[in-house]
């Protein structure tokens, strides 16, 4: 359950800062180290792909692990990337996406003949 409503957040977190940077509301692109855009198009992937782990989440395919794990080494590095550097600030984003990362490789080395649990370890 825990790892479901991560990868909804994520989905709305990232469709949000797309909208973010594409209207420039809170001064988004002010803060950005290089061209919006590229956050803006990157944000908005990213959101569909969380979308389409969670609906492989959903339907209980052995492939939605990989994909948010991925996703979610894919978002922490963003997070070093935005802010500029090693020394970051740890947001929620960072905390979710960690917890993510974590909780994808512990279920992508479980194996496969053990079944899915119904709910998240």
């Amino acid at each position: 359950m825990l790892v479901t409503a991560l990868l909804a957040e994520k989905v709305v977190q990232h469709a949000f800062i797309t909208w973010g940077f594409t209207t420039d509301r809170f001064d988004l692109r002010a803060d950005a180290p290089f061209d919006h855009r590229w956050f803006a198009v990157s944000g908005g992937v990213v959101a569909i792909l969380f979308a389409v782990a969670l609906a492989g989440k959903l339907r209980r395919a052995r492939w939605h692990a990989p994909l948010y794990a991925g996703l979610a080494a894919f978002d922490i590095a963003g997070e070093f990337v935005y802010q500029g550097g090693p020394r970051i600030v740890i947001t929620v984003s960072l905390l979710v996406a960690t917890v993510l990362f974590v909780a994808g490789v512990r279920e992508i080395r479980r194996p496969a003949t053990q079944a899915l649990p119904a709910e998240d370890p």
